[in-house]
Protein backbone atom coordinates (compact mmCIF):
# COMPACT_ATOMS: atom_id res chain seq x y z
CA UNK A 1 0.00 0.00 0.00
CA UNK A 2 1.35 3.54 -0.44
CA UNK A 3 2.31 5.41 2.12
CA UNK A 4 -0.34 8.04 3.06
CA UNK A 5 1.53 11.45 4.87
CA UNK A 6 -0.20 14.35 6.12
CA UNK A 7 2.19 15.11 8.73
CA UNK A 8 5.65 16.03 8.23
CA UNK A 9 8.02 13.29 9.83
CA UNK A 10 10.45 14.27 12.31
CA UNK A 11 13.44 14.27 9.59
CA UNK A 12 14.74 17.77 9.28
CA UNK A 13 15.75 18.96 5.70
CA UNK A 14 19.49 17.98 5.06
CA UNK A 15 20.39 21.05 3.51
CA UNK A 16 20.77 23.11 6.59
CA UNK A 17 24.18 24.61 7.47
CA UNK A 18 24.42 21.83 10.30
CA UNK A 19 24.75 19.54 7.90
CA UNK A 20 26.75 21.20 5.22
CA UNK A 21 30.03 19.72 6.12
CA UNK A 22 29.11 16.23 6.25
CA UNK A 23 25.68 15.52 5.41
CA UNK A 24 26.07 11.68 4.82
CA UNK A 25 24.93 10.73 8.27
CA UNK A 26 21.73 12.66 7.25
CA UNK A 27 21.48 10.61 4.19
CA UNK A 28 21.97 7.72 6.44
CA UNK A 29 18.82 8.07 8.15
CA UNK A 30 16.92 9.20 4.97
CA UNK A 31 17.04 6.12 3.66
CA UNK A 32 17.01 3.92 6.87
CA UNK A 33 13.64 5.52 7.10
CA UNK A 34 12.16 4.27 3.67
CA UNK A 35 14.27 6.23 1.38
CA UNK A 36 11.27 8.56 0.15
CA UNK A 37 10.28 11.06 2.99
CA UNK A 38 9.01 14.54 2.58
CA UNK A 39 11.15 17.29 3.46
CA UNK A 40 9.94 21.13 4.76
CA UNK A 41 12.49 23.58 3.00
CA UNK A 42 10.67 26.64 3.81
CA UNK A 43 6.92 28.13 4.14
CA UNK A 44 4.89 26.12 0.83
CA UNK A 45 8.05 24.26 -0.19
CA UNK A 46 7.89 20.59 1.07
CA UNK A 47 9.11 18.39 -1.19
CA UNK A 48 9.34 14.92 -1.58
CA UNK A 49 12.83 13.57 -1.13
CA UNK A 50 14.24 10.05 -2.45
CA UNK A 51 17.75 8.77 -1.59
CA UNK A 52 18.07 5.18 -2.07
CA UNK A 53 20.07 4.29 -5.48
CA UNK A 54 17.72 2.56 -7.34
CA UNK A 55 14.77 4.66 -6.28
CA UNK A 56 16.60 7.31 -7.17
CA UNK A 57 17.56 5.98 -10.52
CA UNK A 58 13.83 5.17 -11.15
CA UNK A 59 12.52 8.73 -10.63
CA UNK A 60 15.25 10.19 -12.59
CA UNK A 61 13.63 7.96 -15.23
CA UNK A 62 10.21 8.34 -14.63
CA UNK A 63 8.36 9.86 -17.81
CA UNK A 64 5.76 10.44 -14.93
CA UNK A 65 7.60 13.13 -13.57
CA UNK A 66 7.95 16.68 -15.41
CA UNK A 67 10.77 19.15 -15.19
CA UNK A 68 8.44 21.87 -16.07
CA UNK A 69 7.41 24.44 -13.49
CA UNK A 70 3.98 24.74 -15.12
CA UNK A 71 3.49 21.69 -14.66
CA UNK A 72 3.04 22.61 -10.39
CA UNK A 73 1.21 25.04 -8.25
CA UNK A 74 1.56 28.75 -8.52
CA UNK A 75 2.49 28.35 -4.51
CA UNK A 76 5.12 26.22 -5.35
CA UNK A 77 6.82 28.11 -7.89
CA UNK A 78 6.75 31.19 -5.65
CA UNK A 79 8.20 29.46 -3.25
CA UNK A 80 10.96 28.20 -5.62
CA UNK A 81 11.74 31.88 -6.61
CA UNK A 82 12.15 32.51 -2.94
CA UNK A 83 15.28 30.47 -2.97
CA UNK A 84 19.00 30.86 -3.80
CA UNK A 85 19.32 31.83 -7.68
CA UNK A 86 20.36 27.70 -8.27
CA UNK A 87 16.94 26.73 -7.31
CA UNK A 88 15.72 29.16 -9.88
CA UNK A 89 17.21 27.31 -12.48
CA UNK A 90 13.72 25.93 -13.74
CA UNK A 91 12.25 29.17 -13.89
CA UNK A 92 14.90 30.89 -15.68
CA UNK A 93 13.83 30.15 -19.72
CA UNK A 94 12.91 27.08 -21.73
CA UNK A 95 16.52 24.75 -21.83
CA UNK A 96 16.81 21.22 -21.53
CA UNK A 97 16.15 21.58 -17.84
CA UNK A 98 13.04 22.92 -17.50
CA UNK A 99 11.54 21.19 -20.82
CA UNK A 100 9.38 18.11 -21.42
CA UNK A 101 9.25 15.87 -25.03
CA UNK A 102 8.83 16.94 -27.67
CA UNK A 103 10.71 19.99 -26.64
CA UNK A 104 13.66 18.68 -24.78
CA UNK A 105 13.98 15.88 -27.68
CA UNK A 106 14.64 19.03 -30.35
CA UNK A 107 17.02 20.40 -27.91
CA UNK A 108 18.70 17.38 -27.01
CA UNK A 109 19.03 16.48 -30.69
CA UNK A 110 20.84 19.91 -31.63
CA UNK A 111 22.64 20.35 -28.62
CA UNK A 112 24.31 16.86 -29.31
CA UNK A 113 25.63 17.68 -32.78
CA UNK A 114 27.15 20.98 -30.84
CA UNK A 115 28.76 18.87 -28.38
CA UNK A 116 30.24 16.67 -30.73
CA UNK A 117 33.27 14.27 -29.19
CA UNK A 118 35.06 15.89 -32.04
CA UNK A 119 34.84 18.77 -29.54
CA UNK A 120 35.51 17.15 -26.58
CA UNK A 121 39.23 15.30 -28.15
CA UNK A 122 39.82 18.58 -29.63
CA UNK A 123 39.83 20.05 -25.64
CA UNK A 124 42.50 17.63 -24.24
CA UNK A 125 45.61 20.37 -25.52
CA UNK A 126 44.47 23.46 -24.60
CA UNK A 127 42.96 22.31 -21.44
CA UNK A 128 46.36 20.83 -20.32
CA UNK A 129 48.15 24.10 -21.38
CA UNK A 130 45.50 26.22 -19.50
CA UNK A 131 45.89 23.97 -16.15
CA UNK A 132 49.93 24.78 -16.73
CA UNK A 133 49.54 28.06 -16.83
CA UNK A 134 47.06 28.18 -13.69
CA UNK A 135 49.90 26.37 -11.69
CA UNK A 136 52.77 28.25 -12.79
CA UNK A 137 50.64 30.98 -11.03
CA UNK A 138 50.18 29.10 -7.69
CA UNK A 139 53.91 28.27 -8.00
CA UNK A 140 55.23 31.22 -7.58
CA UNK A 141 52.89 32.08 -5.00
CA UNK A 142 53.72 29.07 -3.13
CA UNK A 143 49.60 28.84 -1.58
CA UNK A 144 46.34 29.92 -2.56
CA UNK A 145 42.75 29.12 -2.72
CA UNK A 146 42.49 26.05 -5.04
CA UNK A 147 39.02 27.02 -6.17
CA UNK A 148 39.19 30.43 -7.06
CA UNK A 149 42.53 30.09 -7.83
CA UNK A 150 42.75 26.84 -10.33
CA UNK A 151 39.30 25.13 -10.39
CA UNK A 152 37.04 27.30 -11.09
CA UNK A 153 39.05 29.76 -13.93
CA UNK A 154 40.05 26.50 -15.22
CA UNK A 155 36.23 25.24 -15.35
CA UNK A 156 35.09 28.97 -16.63
CA UNK A 157 37.22 29.00 -19.79
CA UNK A 158 36.58 25.75 -20.54
CA UNK A 159 33.11 26.36 -21.00
CA UNK A 160 33.66 29.61 -23.01
CA UNK A 161 35.78 27.84 -25.79
CA UNK A 162 33.56 25.25 -26.11
CA UNK A 163 30.94 28.45 -26.48
CA UNK A 164 33.16 30.16 -28.93
CA UNK A 165 33.87 33.22 -26.56
CA UNK A 166 36.88 34.63 -27.87
CA UNK A 167 39.88 33.97 -26.06
CA UNK A 168 41.09 37.62 -24.99
CA UNK A 169 37.54 38.01 -23.26
CA UNK A 170 37.95 34.83 -20.97
CA UNK A 171 39.43 37.26 -18.14
CA UNK A 172 36.57 38.53 -18.34
CA UNK A 173 34.18 35.90 -17.64
CA UNK A 174 36.38 34.29 -14.90
CA UNK A 175 36.07 37.49 -13.38
CA UNK A 176 32.45 37.38 -13.80
CA UNK A 177 32.58 33.42 -12.53
CA UNK A 178 34.39 34.67 -9.11
CA UNK A 179 32.05 37.28 -8.82
CA UNK A 180 29.35 34.98 -8.98
CA UNK A 181 30.51 32.63 -6.48
CA UNK A 182 31.00 35.05 -4.05
CA UNK A 183 27.77 37.19 -4.66
CA UNK A 184 25.75 33.71 -4.75
CA UNK A 185 27.15 32.95 -0.83
CA UNK A 186 27.09 36.40 0.01
CA UNK A 187 25.52 39.37 -1.75
CA UNK A 188 22.14 38.55 -3.99
CA UNK A 189 21.96 41.96 -5.00
CA UNK A 190 25.66 41.66 -6.40
CA UNK A 191 24.56 38.51 -8.22
CA UNK A 192 21.53 40.16 -10.27
CA UNK A 193 24.22 42.79 -11.08
CA UNK A 194 26.67 40.75 -12.22
CA UNK A 195 23.66 38.59 -14.13
CA UNK A 196 22.95 41.72 -15.96
CA UNK A 197 26.52 42.76 -17.11
CA UNK A 198 26.63 39.05 -18.46
CA UNK A 199 23.31 39.40 -20.24
CA UNK A 200 24.83 42.78 -21.79
CA UNK A 201 27.53 40.37 -23.64
CA UNK A 202 25.81 37.34 -23.84
CA UNK A 203 22.38 37.83 -26.18
CA UNK A 204 24.06 40.47 -28.68
CA UNK A 205 27.17 37.77 -28.74
CA UNK A 206 24.89 34.75 -29.24
CA UNK A 207 22.28 36.32 -31.72
CA UNK A 208 25.11 37.45 -33.65
CA UNK A 209 25.74 34.09 -34.68
CA UNK A 210 22.58 33.79 -36.10
CA UNK A 211 24.29 35.61 -38.83
CA UNK A 212 28.04 35.34 -38.56
CA UNK A 213 28.15 31.49 -37.64
CA UNK A 214 31.81 29.94 -36.76
CA UNK A 215 33.15 26.92 -35.49
CA UNK A 216 31.79 26.78 -32.29
CA UNK A 217 28.57 25.60 -30.41
CA UNK A 218 26.93 28.25 -30.38
CA UNK A 219 26.56 28.54 -34.63
CA UNK A 220 25.78 25.04 -33.91
CA UNK A 221 22.80 25.74 -32.09
CA UNK A 222 22.04 28.99 -33.97
CA UNK A 223 22.24 27.54 -37.56
CA UNK A 224 19.51 24.48 -36.99
CA UNK A 225 17.20 24.52 -39.27
CA UNK A 226 13.65 23.14 -39.95
CA UNK A 227 12.19 21.12 -37.31
CA UNK A 228 15.04 21.54 -34.88
CA UNK A 229 15.41 25.41 -35.69
CA UNK A 230 15.71 26.98 -31.57
CA UNK A 231 13.77 30.49 -31.48
CA UNK A 232 15.86 33.52 -29.70
CA UNK A 233 14.73 32.68 -26.35
CA UNK A 234 15.41 29.30 -26.59
CA UNK A 235 18.68 29.71 -28.09
CA UNK A 236 19.72 32.07 -25.52
CA UNK A 237 18.14 30.26 -22.52
CA UNK A 238 20.22 27.19 -23.81
CA UNK A 239 23.92 29.16 -24.09
CA UNK A 240 23.10 30.51 -20.43
CA UNK A 241 21.76 27.10 -19.05
CA UNK A 242 25.25 25.72 -20.83
CA UNK A 243 27.63 28.10 -19.33
CA UNK A 244 25.93 27.88 -15.49
CA UNK A 245 25.64 24.79 -15.49
CA UNK A 246 28.99 23.24 -17.21
CA UNK A 247 31.41 25.12 -15.63
CA UNK A 248 30.17 25.92 -11.64
CA UNK A 249 29.50 21.83 -11.05
CA UNK A 250 32.59 20.79 -12.70
CA UNK A 251 34.95 23.65 -10.81
CA UNK A 252 33.82 22.29 -7.61
CA UNK A 253 33.65 18.72 -8.55
CA UNK A 254 37.83 19.38 -9.19
CA UNK A 255 37.89 21.24 -6.02
CA UNK A 256 35.88 18.33 -3.69
CA UNK A 257 38.07 15.69 -5.94
CA UNK A 258 41.25 17.30 -4.45
CA UNK A 259 40.24 17.90 -1.07
CA UNK A 260 39.03 14.54 -0.94
CA UNK A 261 42.64 12.65 -2.01
CA UNK A 262 43.54 14.84 0.49
CA UNK A 263 41.70 13.61 3.28
CA UNK A 264 42.67 10.08 2.41
CA UNK A 265 46.46 10.34 2.28
CA UNK A 266 46.49 6.11 1.89
CA UNK A 267 44.84 6.68 -1.27
CA UNK A 268 46.23 9.22 -2.88
CA UNK A 269 49.81 8.03 -2.21
CA UNK A 270 48.46 4.84 -4.03
CA UNK A 271 47.14 7.04 -6.74
CA UNK A 272 50.45 8.33 -7.52
CA UNK A 273 52.22 5.60 -7.46
CA UNK A 274 49.48 4.06 -9.83
CA UNK A 275 48.91 6.93 -12.23
CA UNK A 276 46.74 4.69 -14.70
CA UNK A 277 44.31 4.45 -11.82
CA UNK A 278 43.44 7.70 -12.56
CA UNK A 279 39.75 7.61 -15.07
CA UNK A 280 38.44 4.78 -12.37
CA UNK A 281 39.81 7.30 -9.63
CA UNK A 282 37.65 10.45 -10.92
CA UNK A 283 34.36 7.59 -11.31
CA UNK A 284 34.85 6.51 -7.43
CA UNK A 285 35.09 10.89 -6.41
CA UNK A 286 31.94 11.62 -8.47
CA UNK A 287 30.41 8.67 -6.42
CA UNK A 288 32.11 9.10 -2.93
CA UNK A 289 32.13 13.15 -3.47
CA UNK A 290 30.36 14.34 -6.42
CA UNK A 291 29.58 18.27 -6.31
CA UNK A 292 25.73 17.93 -7.55
CA UNK A 293 23.60 17.00 -4.54
CA UNK A 294 19.98 16.71 -6.17
CA UNK A 295 19.70 17.92 -9.92
CA UNK A 296 16.39 20.21 -11.24
CA UNK A 297 13.12 19.99 -9.93
CA UNK A 298 10.63 17.52 -10.71
CA UNK A 299 7.03 17.12 -10.87
CA UNK A 300 4.61 14.83 -10.75
CA UNK A 301 2.34 14.82 -13.66
CA UNK A 302 -0.77 13.16 -12.11
CA UNK A 303 -1.31 11.30 -8.95
CA UNK A 304 1.08 8.63 -8.63
CA UNK A 305 3.24 5.88 -6.49
CA UNK A 306 6.97 6.25 -5.96
CA UNK A 307 8.97 4.08 -4.02
CA UNK A 308 5.59 2.85 -1.69
CA UNK A 309 5.02 6.80 -1.22
CA UNK A 310 1.30 8.92 -2.57
CA UNK A 311 2.56 11.29 -4.30
CA UNK A 312 -0.49 14.02 -5.48
CA UNK A 313 -0.37 15.26 -8.99
CA UNK A 314 1.67 19.01 -9.00
CA UNK A 315 3.97 17.62 -6.01
CA UNK A 316 7.83 18.57 -6.30
CA UNK A 317 10.43 15.49 -6.01
CA UNK A 318 13.90 15.63 -5.35
CA UNK A 319 16.28 13.03 -6.42
CA UNK A 320 19.35 12.96 -3.83
CA UNK A 321 21.89 11.70 -6.24
CA UNK A 322 24.77 12.01 -2.96
CA UNK A 323 22.65 9.80 -1.28
CA UNK A 324 22.64 7.19 -4.11
CA UNK A 325 26.17 7.30 -4.49
CA UNK A 326 26.63 5.77 -0.73
CA UNK A 327 23.89 3.30 -0.80
CA UNK A 328 25.28 0.40 0.79
CA UNK A 329 22.42 -1.71 -1.09
CA UNK A 330 23.87 -0.58 -4.03
CA UNK A 331 27.56 -1.03 -2.83
CA UNK A 332 27.60 -3.66 0.11
CA UNK A 333 31.59 -3.39 -0.37
CA UNK A 334 32.00 -0.16 2.06
CA UNK A 335 29.32 2.57 0.67
CA UNK A 336 31.25 4.89 2.86
CA UNK A 337 34.43 4.19 2.48
CA UNK A 338 36.59 5.66 -0.41
CA UNK A 339 38.50 3.28 -2.60
CA UNK A 340 40.31 4.43 -6.14
CA UNK A 341 40.65 0.85 -7.53
CA UNK A 342 36.89 -0.11 -6.82
CA UNK A 343 35.68 -2.67 -9.76
CA UNK A 344 32.14 -1.15 -9.13
CA UNK A 345 31.90 2.66 -9.08
CA UNK A 346 28.01 2.84 -10.22
CA UNK A 347 27.16 6.51 -9.74
CA UNK A 348 24.66 8.85 -10.78
CA UNK A 349 26.33 12.25 -10.45
CA UNK A 350 25.80 12.89 -14.28
CA UNK A 351 21.69 12.39 -13.59
CA UNK A 352 20.04 9.78 -15.46
CA UNK A 353 17.60 9.18 -18.51
CA UNK A 354 16.78 11.69 -20.73
CA UNK A 355 18.48 14.43 -18.56
CA UNK A 356 21.34 13.11 -18.39
CA UNK A 357 24.55 15.34 -18.43
CA UNK A 358 25.65 16.14 -22.32
CA UNK A 359 28.34 17.22 -20.95
CA UNK A 360 30.04 14.59 -19.02
CA UNK A 361 32.62 13.37 -21.02
CA UNK A 362 33.91 17.00 -21.09
CA UNK A 363 33.28 17.05 -17.10
CA UNK A 364 36.20 13.88 -16.91
CA UNK A 365 37.87 15.28 -19.08
CA UNK A 366 38.69 18.37 -17.28
CA UNK A 367 38.76 16.65 -14.18
CA UNK A 368 41.17 14.14 -15.24
CA UNK A 369 43.87 16.68 -16.02
CA UNK A 370 43.02 19.03 -13.45
CA UNK A 371 44.00 16.78 -10.90
CA UNK A 372 46.87 14.82 -12.54
CA UNK A 373 48.57 18.41 -13.96
CA UNK A 374 48.31 19.38 -9.99
CA UNK A 375 49.37 16.09 -8.38
CA UNK A 376 52.39 15.61 -10.85
CA UNK A 377 53.70 19.18 -10.75
CA UNK A 378 53.21 19.47 -6.20
CA UNK A 379 53.67 15.72 -4.66
CA UNK A 380 53.74 18.17 -1.13
CA UNK A 381 50.44 19.71 -1.86
CA UNK A 382 48.55 20.01 1.39
CA UNK A 383 45.53 22.03 2.95
CA UNK A 384 46.75 25.35 4.72
CA UNK A 385 44.00 25.29 7.40
CA UNK A 386 42.25 22.24 9.73
CA UNK A 387 39.50 20.61 8.26
CA UNK A 388 37.37 21.66 10.54
CA UNK A 389 38.44 25.61 9.35
CA UNK A 390 36.77 24.47 5.93
CA UNK A 391 33.48 26.79 5.22
CA UNK A 392 30.81 24.33 3.19
CA UNK A 393 28.62 25.50 1.06
CA UNK A 394 25.23 26.03 2.34
CA UNK A 395 22.14 25.25 -0.75
CA UNK A 396 19.91 22.99 -1.58
CA UNK A 397 21.44 21.47 -5.15
CA UNK A 398 25.67 22.36 -4.62
CA UNK A 399 28.32 20.36 -2.66
CA UNK A 400 31.38 21.90 -2.11
CA UNK A 401 33.67 24.53 0.04
CA UNK A 402 33.62 28.24 -0.21
CA UNK A 403 37.37 28.44 -0.15
CA UNK A 404 40.18 25.67 -0.25
CA UNK A 405 43.81 26.81 1.01
CA UNK A 406 46.48 24.90 -0.02
CA UNK A 407 49.93 25.06 0.54
CA UNK A 408 52.01 23.43 -2.64
CA UNK A 409 54.98 22.63 -0.99
CA UNK A 410 57.97 22.44 -2.96
CA UNK A 411 57.43 21.46 -7.04
CA UNK A 412 58.63 18.47 -8.80
CA UNK A 413 61.88 18.41 -10.32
Amino acid sequence: MPEQMTDLPDLPSPFGAADAADPYPSYDRLRASGGMRRIRIRPGLEPWLVSRYEDVRDVLGDERLSTDPATTTEEVRAAIRAGRAEEQVALLGRNLLSVDPPDHTRMRRVMSRALSARRTVDLEKPVTRLADELLDELGRRGAGDLLADYTLPLAVSVICRIIGIPEEDHARFRAWGRALVRAELEDMTAFDRVSDEMAEYFVPFILGRRHSPRDDLVSVLASARDEDRLDDHELISLVYQLFFAGHESSAYFMANAVLTLLRHPAELARLRANPELLPGAIEELLRYEGSVKVPTWRFAKRDLVIAGAAVAQGEPVLALLASAGRDPGRHPDGAGELRIDRADTAHLAFSHGIHHCMGSAVGRLESRIAVSRLLDRFPNLRLAVPEDALRWRVNLMMRGVCELPVALGRPAS
